[in-house]
Formats: structure tokens, sequence, C-alpha cells
């Protein structure tokens, strides 16, 4: 076998000028772990990520049921990069699903915050082809199945979805009604059959997004639920996440990671994020039936913030043993960690380099370990200062010149592809992303308002409130004004009023006028009761219907990613941001020229929205089980899927 010839050098050089290979962030978060993940060398710490494997092995032969593992690290060291290497290799290998815990927008609830979490991580693709849930809804499906016809075969996950995908509205919820019920029967000690009846609607394509939402702990519009057969409110209860643990440790191994916990929010209690996470992993690891949970942390958050706590918890965040150190690299690691990004570079543009390593050579790269050992992002971070092609390339008289880039600009554009559709009902999220681009226009003026405060101490004794997210506070005109904003993206019901209600209580709150942020869809219509109590009066009091557009808090909620990560992760400034923001916010829609902070601020309209109005017409409760039905739908899976 031949050898391929090797490229000129002025196409290598022209490809490294016009792409760094290593340009974007080293930094490895969610999306690396859920989609591709970063080249990976193995071998490094493979100590940790065997463990893993291990407990997930012994838990299969019965040798114990459930346990915790830590793991520590420094920052930029690789502690992320084992989490994308274990679930990437649960992925190819199967028999597992995985939940990746790392956002908690509000610590005071943070059950809430992790029942988010699961329906999230439960909807991305697992190791079938399709969802985690449908994965789940499949085991479900085919145990319902034949529990009526025991010969039945087993029916993959993908001819489920096809199939449930491809039917009316009617049959499935026919069908899903019959499979509920025999999945119930063979389950007594059930308690909760609309946990299961949920599942079983994430296998239809058009209605999966409706059950995710519920199964996360979301309200459902009236209609859908009924649509459904589900009643509107799941609830925000721990019993309904342990359930969905229970039925995943019926017929898949569990992993449960966390990770991002070095964030120095505090609840109200006092308590920091890590030591929240640390109370919430003790209660998991309780009553957990099987299953790993692995936690990561830095080396001073388990000293500092977890060991301090009870025995009782940090005790069961590490059940396993001590935390499992990683291991900073050496030379070998790093030439072959920075030969797998070249290669993958350069293949991807049928090239050939002159040896593996080019630009760069096997001495530079071990002399980077010769005085200090490195993480692995301060690697990646010389290798981007430093990839410049060692021929130099005369093209007109002018010297090749890789441009460098503004890392804060490329963060915010790797934060700006994260999928966010999940997020996008969590009041608590998105106020904050709204809350923090107008604290970097404090003393600026917007609309005509000049900003000189954002509190979230909203109440008359300066303490928080759970549906009035902040106030901005300032002058129009040269006269005060206090404008409280809420999020309010709740179905109905409520929590819906009881946020509609402060948006008018001018008094309580030190108001001059209220703004609600609210997304305008059919699953976000207004009963006509609120409408004619809440709505009407904040219009013509003078307040806001500000409408929530995904394209205007994407970016919002990008930089405030950076921002949080900055100093740890990044590695950059808050006046680093705050200079790309003034610089970049007409071109990425941030600061000042982001739209939906144009909106809060503007002049009201005084003109009620009609577009919000309920007028959906409900559609019959059909949720209970009819035995009439003589189970055709479920007979019909029985013998064939097409």
């Amino acid at each position: 076998m031949t050898s391929s010839p090797i490229s000129s050098i002025e196409d290598i050089n022209a490809a490294l000028q016009n792409y760094n290979p290593f340009a974007l962030p080293p930094y490895v978060g969610s999306q690396e772990v859920w989609g591709k993940e970063f080249p990976d060398v193995t071998t490094l710490n493979a100590h940790a990520s065997d463990a893993v494997f291990q407990a997930i092995n012994q838990i299969r032969t019965g040798q114990y049921q459930r346990t915790s593992i830590a793991i520590t690290a420094e920052s930029g060291t690789g502690k992320t990069h084992i989490i994308s290497r274990i679930r990437h290799r649960l992925q190819t290998e199967g028999g597992a699903l995985f939940i990746y815990a790392t956002e908690f927008s509000d610590l005071n609830n943070i059950k809430h915050g992790f029942q988010r979490t699961l329906g999230d991580s439960l909807g991305k693709i697992g190791s079938q082809g399709v969802t985690q849930w449908q994965e789940l809804a499949s085991a479900i499906a085919n145990q319902a199945v034949k529990s009526i016809h025991p010969h039945a075969q087993t029916l993959l996950s993908k001819d489920l979805v096809q199939k449930l995908s491809r039917n009316e509205l009617s049959k499935n919820r026919t069908l899903v009604n019959q499979l509920t019920e025999a999945f119930r029967k063979t389950k007594p000690n059930l308690k909760n059959p609309d946990i299961i009846r949920a599942i079983l609607w994430t296998l239809a394509d058009s209605e999966a997004l409706y059950a995710v939402k519920w199964l996360s702990g979301d309200e459902l519009a009236q209609y859908k639920a009924n649509e459904l057969c589900l009643p509107s409110i799941n609830g925000q209860s721990f019993d309904v996440i342990q359930q969905i643990l229970d039925l995943i440790s019926d017929y898949y191994q569990l992993i449960i990671c966390f990770d991002e916990l070095e964030s120095i929010e505090i609840n109200n209690a006092g308590f920091t994020k890590s030591q929240v996470v640390a109370g919430l992993v003790k209660e998991l690891f309780e009553n957990l039936s099987k299953g790993v949970i692995l936690t990561v942390m830095m080396p001073a958050i388990w000293i500092n913030k977890i060991k301090q706590l009870p025995a009782g918890v940090h005790s069961k965040v590490s059940a396993y043993g001590n935390p499992i150190d990683l291991k900073y690299m050496n030379g070998d690691s790093i030439i072959e960690l920075v030969a797998l990004w070249l290669t993958e570079f350069y293949s991807a543009r049928s090239l050939v380099p002159p040896h593996r390593l080019y630009p760069f050579t096997e001495t530079q790269l071990k002399d980077l370990s010769s005085e200090e050992k490195p993480p692995v992002r301060k690697v990646l971070q010389w290798c981007r200062d430093n990839c410049k092609p060692t021929d130099i390339v005369i093209d007109g008289g002018d010297q090749l010149i890789i441009p460098k880039e503004d890392p804060v600009e490329q963060a915010f554009k790797k934060e700006l592809t994260q999928e966010i559709s999940n997020y996008l009902d969590d009041n608590y999220l998105l106020a904050d992303a709204i809350l923090f681009g107008f604290q970097t226009l404090i003393n600026k003026t917007v609309e005509r308002v000049k900003i000189e405060q954002i509190t979230e101490k909203v109440k008359q004794r300066g303490g928080k409130d759970d549906y009035l997210n902040f106030k901005i506070i300032g002058k129009e005109d040269g006269k005060n004004v206090s404008i409280g904003v809420a999020v309010l993206q709740y179905a109905s019901g409520r929590a819906l009023g009881a946020g509609l209600k402060r948006l008018i209580d001018y008094e309580t709150f030190g108001l001059t006028r209220g703004c609600l942020i609210r997304a305008k869809s059919k699953d976000k219509n207004i009963s006509s009761h609120l409408y004619k109590t809440y709505i009407e009066p904040m219009i013509v009091q003078g307040g806001e219907f500000a409408e929530l557009k995904e394209e205007e808090i994407r970016p919002l909620l990008a930089i405030r990613s950076v921002h949080k990560k900055c100093e740890i992760d990044y590695g950059f400034t808050e006046d680093e941001i705050i200079n790309f923001i003034t610089e970049k916010g007409a071109v990425y829609q941030l600061g000042a020229s982001n739209t939906l902070l144009q909106e809060i601020l503007s002049d009201p309209s005084y003109q009620v929205p009609k577009d919000v109005l309920e007028s959906n017409p409900e559609v019959p409760d059909v949720s209970k089980y009819s035995e009439s039905s003589e189970l055709a739908e479920i007979t019909e899976l029985a013998v064939a899927v097409d």
C-alpha cells in the first residue's frame, strides 16, 4: 500500500491561513458532550473513565445497586473531556441512558431544575438513533404489548417512532391509553400512570415536545393537555423524578453526571451551587434504585465547600471512595492530542502534511511540559497562538499572516450555537440573561431611559420575588422611572396570574410601570379572565407587553453564558466582555442594540394586544381508558410494524 503524496506547502499554509485549527475556544461543554466530541486521547486520564465503566459493569452484574463517584481536577485539566468520553462510549455501546446536569437557574428550587435537566437530557439522541425518551418509551411499549400478546415480536424504537409519527392524533390517543393501561396492570405499585402516558407520547414526533415539557414539570395549555389525556400540570415533585429514574433502572443502566459546580452563586440559605448540588446528590443517592452518580469539580470545591458539609452529605457524593484526581499532560500525551486535532483538520481538507505535527515540531510540544505540566486547555491555547506556517509564503510581496481572532467573540459564537429550545420556558434563566443585558447598560441611555440601577430586590424590604424578576431604575426625560420586569412563560393558571398581578401592583413593588415578557403562540394564549383582570389594566396604566422571540433572547443567553464561564473556563475578564458588547453589539444584537431590551424600555404604546387572547376550542377529555376498544391498536402493534 502506497502512502498519499505530501501536499504542496503552499496549499497547506493557505489552509492554515484561512482557518486556525485551534481557533475555537478550548472549552468542552454540553455541545461536545451531546454532539461531536473533541478529539480525545483515550489514554489520558483513562483511570478516571475506567473507574466509571467498572462501576457500571459491577452494577450490571449485580455486585451492588448504586454508587457515586467524584472526580477532581484543576480548571482546564479535562474534567468535561472525561464526561464527553463516557457519554460517547455509552452512546456507541448502548444499554445505558445518560443525564448531564450543569445549569440550575434557581438554586432555591434545584429539584425543579433537575427535573428540567432530566427532560432535556433524555431528549438527546441515544444509542438507537432516537431520543433517550423514545428508547425508554419503546421498552415500556414492548412490555405492555407482551403482557397481552406474550409471543409478540420485540418492536424496534425506530419502527415505533415511525409508526406513531404517521398516525392521526385520535388513533395515537387510543393506542397510548391502551399501552398505559396494559403497562399499569404489570406494575400494581405504579404511583402515577400519567407519567407512563407522557413517556409513551414521546414516540409521536409531533407530540414529543409537549410530552417532554410536561415530564419536565412545566404546564401545558389546557387544550393540549386534553389532547394528550394528561392533567395540565405534572407538578415539580421529587416523586416524579424518582419514578422516572426507577423506570429507567428497570431497562437500562443509568448514569447521572453533575458538572460546572464552580459558580459563586448562592441560594437564599447562603449555600453555594456546589453545596446545593451535593444535597441533591445525597437525596438522589438515597432514593436511586440503580445507577451511577458522577460529580466533577475542582479540588478546592471539594475541600472548601463539599467537605465542609455534614459527613452524611459529602460521603454520598463520593461513595465509591476518595475523589479520583486527574493527571496533567506529559510530552507524549501533548503530542498525541495535537496530532489528533491536526489530523482531523487536514483530513477534512484532503491535505497530507509533511509530518503529522506540522506546523509544530515534537521538540516544541515536549518543551511545553518541561518546566510545568500544563492542563489540556493551556496546550490548546498555546497551539492557537502559535499555529503559524514554518515556511513563509510570499504572495504579491505580502507575508502570509494568520489573523488573530478575538477570544471573546469566539467564545460568544460557540455559546450562540447551543440548543436553547428546552430553556425557553425557564423564567429564571431567561430573566437572568435579560438582567445581565441591562447590567451592561448601567449609566447609559437607551430609548430615552438613562439606566442607573438594576436590582432583583423588588420587595418593600429589599427581598427577591418569585415572579417579578427585577426592576430597572433610572430617569426618562428627567423623571424617575422604576420598571418592573417579569418573564412569565407559564401556560396559564395560578402562577401566571400571580406574576401578572405584580405588574399592576405599583405601590407594593415601587413601580412606575410594569413589563411582561412572554412568547406569543398558541400554547401561550391567555384566558379571557386573566386578560381582562391584568393585561388590559397593565397596558392602560402604561405597562408593556414585550414579545419573547428566540432570535432576540438567544444572543443574551449566549453572552450571559460566556460571562458565567469567563474566568474559570474561557480565561478572560469581565471588562473584555463589556468591550466586546460595546464594539460588536450592533453586529450580534447585544447591549443597546438588542431589540428586546429596547422594547422593554420603549415608550408605552397603550395598545392592548389582541393576539394573546385564548381562542382555542377545548378538546373533550378522553383520558379514561375504555375496555370497549377491544385493544385493536395494541394488537396491531403486536402483529407487525409497517
